[in-house]
């Protein structure tokens, strides 16, 4: 490269991505291989951590056409089928045990175990054609916004008119968004994915409200989950018609 000359702003922002991506490899192997529940969490907080760090770098290298209008009591893409690792899912309960009140802790019990039976082994195009909410959703805004998976933080709208018109139509009309953080997100939760097969793990892609199901039925879900057993298989599999 020439003297004084910069790489482009997008080459700097693909790169950002690729550095991110194999650290959080990194990161999870070496954190999955002796792992402990906290361990998990903690490894999954990170990412989450690294996630954010990342978007906002790629942000202000790239920025979008128009502001990102997602904000709190804008609900409109929460109703599709959500997906996550199980370590994603593991600090969402961790988060929901330290921080949810009896009352509320009841309370989502219930909506996980009413939208279950309605949700659980749908694909992707049956849940939009559904719209049933995500039960985390709490007066409009997710509840556990802070540990919201990487599936949620790559999903952003430049137009909530259009994020109100997918909705609408159960998501088919299409939605402006901002591809680089799409890719930044999805990528190192690829590189979790990596690093969980580098430690041993199966790479397994969990449906959120069957994961909720499973994981607030059952105390040692997480521990169960190290141990080896196919704990969340059931959120897993697909209805076949």
């Amino acid at each position: 490269m020439a003297r004084g000359k910069t790489k482009p702003k997008l080459t700097r922002a693909t790169d950002l991505i690729t550095r991110a991506t194999l650290a959080q490899r990194d990161d999870t192997a070496k954190a999955m291989k002796s792992p402990t529940l906290r361990r998990t969490v903690q490894m999954a907080a990170r990412a989450l951590k690294r996630a954010e760090k990342t978007i906002a770098r790629i942000l202000k290298l790239v920025p979008p056409p128009s502001p990102i209008a997602c904000k709190a009591n804008c609900p409109w893409c929460c109703h599709i089928r959500l997906t996550a690792s199980p370590p994603e899912v593991l600090a969402v309960l961790d988060h929901i045990h330290r921080t949810f009140a009896a009352d509320d802790l009841a309370a989502l019990k219930r909506k996980v175990a009413n939208i279950d039976p309605f949700t659980r082994g749908r694909g992707g195009e049956e849940r939009a054609r559904q719209r049933l909410p995500c039960p985390l959703l709490k007066d409009g805004s997710c509840s556990v916004h802070a540990v919201r998976p990487l599936s949620c933080r790559a999903v952003v709208s430049v137009d909530v008119g259009a994020c109100m018109r997918a909705y609408e139509s159960r998501m088919r009309d299409p939605v402006p968004q901002h591809e680089l953080q799409y890719q930044a997100a999805n990528a190192i939760g690829y590189g979790m994915y990596a690093g969980l097969v580098d430690a041993g793990f199966k790479v397994e892609n969990v449906e959120m409200n069957a994961a909720l199901a499973i994981g607030l039925n059952d105390p040692d879900a997480g521990k169960r989950w190290l141990a080896g057993n196919d704990v969340f298989k059931p959120a897993t599999e697909l209805l076949t018609k």
